[in-house]
Parts: C-alpha cells; structure tokens; sequence
C-alpha cells in the first residue's frame, strides 16, 4: 500500500516538477531579452566596486582586511538584495501593471509554481552576478581568497537574501505599478547607507551606529563581512535575526497577496 501510495505522490509531483522547468526556462529567457535589466544588473556591481574602493590601495585596510576585499562584500550585499527587490518586487509590480496576473490565472499553471519560477530565477541572477563580481574582484581588483571563502562569501549572502525575497514580492504587491522603480531604488539606497553596508559603522552618526545592528540590509553584510575576515560581532545574532525578519516579510508577503487577490478578482 506504501509503495502505490508513493507512486501516486511521484506521479503527481512530475508534471509540477516539469512545468517548473519551463516556467523557469522562460522568465529566465525574459531577463536574457531585456538588456535593460541584465546590463546594469551586471555592469553596476563592477562600478560600484570601482568607486568603493576596490580598485585603490591594496595596502590600505578596513576592519582588519584590505579595502579591496572589505568593498566586495558591502557590494555583494547591495547587489544581490537589489536583484531580490528588482528582478522580483519591480517584476510583479510590472506585471500586475500589464495584467499578467489576470492572463496566468486563465492558464492551468498554478499560482505557486509560477512565484516559485520567479525566486528561482531571481537567485540565479543574484549567483550570475556574484560570480561576475568576484570574477572582477579577483583579476582587477587583486582579491585573495581561499576556495572556502569565496564559496562562504557566495553561499551567505545566497541564504542570507532569501527574506528579501518575500520583502520584495511584499512591495511588488503594494506598490503603484508605475512608481514601483523609484519608490524602491530611493528607498533602497538610503536604507543602505544608513545601515552601514557602505560607509563603515564607526563612522555613522551615533543615531545610526544605534539603528543599524537591527537592520536586515546590515546583518547581511555581517554575514558577507565574517566570510572574507572581518570581525563584526556573533554571527548567530545576525542569522536569527535575519530569520526573524524572513518570518516578519513573509507574513507581510501573504498579507500583501491576498489584499491585491481580493482587489484584482473579488
């Protein structure tokens, strides 16, 4: 009886499984045909590493490590947070702008696998551009890791992002569709620097230096930062917290979801 029971459940789970992979299939072949997505979203990683400092003084140091690798884990943290609240929030704010949510639900594909879809294409565009950037880091800006920490440095701030994701799907559902994009990105830049991922934390005003530690944008980069070397404080502080705040998002996430379900259909 185990064994039907267990058949029955494979049986099922296939054709989910195969329409996850052509969901993918297809918004990742959307994001490779829209060069105003996926250039800047490779390009500015790299820029940003350039004006923070990667390119400058080998020599010269922040907490305890070399400016060049201090800069690539406060812009790794930026980077791949932004991918979660563009390529995600941006997208579904976009798409229920086009009315895409009405056309999918006369589709037979259900709602999760299509929002799964999306977080799966979302985290490989974050791992794309973590990879370009310590591509960038290593030959350009002389970055010296070992192959453990390059590959904590990347798995971090890969599990570390997931509660932007549900932060993002949060704002992609409340936001105006057509002011999504600066609401957000001015937002998001001065949530940043406040939180210390660009600016060292001693050198934020004691307001800030107080704020910041119970910031998600700055426990992430803790998590970045401990991976290259850098001692900020217990690293299990910054994972419950992180946790916390994935709980928190994904409630809002939910709330945020049914409130648009009942808008768009009743």
């Amino acid at each position: 009886m185990s064994i039907h029971k267990s058949s029955s459940i494979r049986t099922r789970l296939a054709p989910l499984g195969v329409m996850l992979w052509r969901q993918v299939q297809a918004e990742v072949l959307r994001l490779w045909r829209t060069p105003s997505f996926l250039v800047p979203g490779l390009v500015l990683p790299l820029v940003l590493y350039s004006l923070l400092g990667g390119l400058g003084k080998a020599n010269s140091l922040e907490g305890g490590v070399s400016r060049h690798v201090y800069a690539l884990a406060a812009v790794g943290t930026y980077c791949i947070i932004s991918v979660m609240l563009y390529s995600f929030g941006v997208s579904i704010a976009n798409e229920r702008g086009q009315r895409v949510n009405v056309l999918m639900r006369a589709t037979p594909l259900p709602a999760s696998i299509y929002l799964l879809a999306k977080m799966v294409t979302a985290l490989l565009s974050a791992l794309v551009m973590l990879l370009a950037l310590s591509g960038f880091a290593f030959v350009v800006g002389g970055v010296q890791l070992s192959a453990i920490s390059w590959i904590t440095l990347i798995a971090s701030l890969l599990l570390g992002v997931l509660p932007f994701i549900a932060l993002g799907f949060a704002i992609g559902n409340v936001v105006n569709p057509t002011g999504a994009t600066p609401i957000i990105n001015l937002s998001f830049f001065i949530l940043a620097f406040a939180s210390g991922v660009f600016v060292p934390l001693a050198q934020l005003p004691d307001i800030l230096q107080n704020i910041a530690p119970y910031s998600p944008f700055y426990r992430l980069a803790q998590l970045a930062w401990n991976a290259v070397g850098v001692q900020t404080g217990s690293i299990g502080d910054a994972v419950w917290l992180l946790a916390l705040y994935g709980v928190i998002f994904f409630g809002l996430a939910i709330l945020a979801y049914h409130t648009e379900e009942r808008h768009s259909f009743g």
